[in-house]
């Protein structure tokens, strides 16, 4: 087990028990209790779990949440980006649609839009029960190993079939968005796929609630430079959005609209 898989495994029992013992983490995995302790605080320090004696808890901070709750967190918010978000599919296109409560708002926006002949590729199977007997729209699901608590597809399986496969637009949800970290996220499997179908994107487009920025998540998926535009609500920090503008990106929040890549 290497050290991404070791702390995946910690954060994962973190979530299903809400706390873990440091010495019952090195038994179980076999390590010693000092490369766990490292491990946790590493983790603590991101914001991902928080450490305590002997052990650690659920952080409030940045930790993944299950779907269904976060279904219900910032829906006006979300639905504003997937307006926003919309408005760079064109007839014909061809879209892929990463997992997460944002992309599902984009499913939503686009099966209730005008926009026909739509090819729409995902690894989310909410996005795929969402728009599967749309006619306006192609389905093409990615397949693979299932995470049940997320309804997303990862693994070997998953990034074969995108080796074959380009979209003209991606858009890519993010557990974290920074302008030193970049774009990161909190599974290893998702965030993998997520890279290779971001190579075979032609405009890469990051969805993200206000909550998200400022904050770093454990998996990097991309650095700033290499997205095409950020969307985001108008309840970002001012400051925030500000610093994001500065970046070589085009930065979309609230009803603003970028001018960068309309006209590609």
């Amino acid at each position: 087990m290497d050290i991404n898989q070791r702390r995946q495994y910690i954060i994962d029992k973190v979530k299903a028990q809400g706390t873990v013992r440091i010495s019952d983490i090195s038994q179980e995995l076999d390590i010693t209790r000092e490369t766990i302790r490292k491990d946790i605080y590493t983790l603590d320090k991101q914001g991902i779990i928080q450490a305590v004696r002997g052990g650690a808890t659920a952080s409030d901070t940045v930790s993944g949440t299950k779907y269904g709750h976060r279904t219900a967190l910032n829906i006006p918010e979300k639905q504003k980006i997937a307006k926003n978000a919309i408005r760079f599919i064109r007839d014909g296109d061809s879209i892929f649609l990463d997992y997460g409560t944002t992309a599902f708002e984009v499913a939503e926006a686009i099966k209730h839009s005008q926009l026909k002949n739509i090819t729409v590729i995902t690894n989310s199977t909410t996005v795929l029960s969402t728009l599967l007997y749309e006619q306006k729209i192609d389905m093409i699901f990615l397949g693979g190993s299932v995470r049940g608590d997320e309804g997303s597809v990862s693994g070997p399986l998953t990034l074969d079939n995108i080796d074959n496969i380009y979209a003209d637009v991606g858009f890519f949800g993010s557990g974290g968005v920074n302008l030193t970290a970049g774009i990161t996220n909190h599974y290893f499997g998702e965030v993998e796929v997520s890279k290779r179908m971001m190579a075979h994107c032609r405009i890469k487009i990051v969805l993200a609630d206000h909550t998200k920025f400022e904050k770093t998540a454990l998996y990097k998926t991309a650095d700033i430079k290499d997205i095409d535009v950020i969307i985001t609500d108008n309840e970002i920090n001012p400051q925030t959005a500000k610093n994001m503008r500065l970046a070589d990106i085009s930065f979309i929040n609230g009803e603003s609209v970028s001018e960068k890549l309309t006209s590609n």
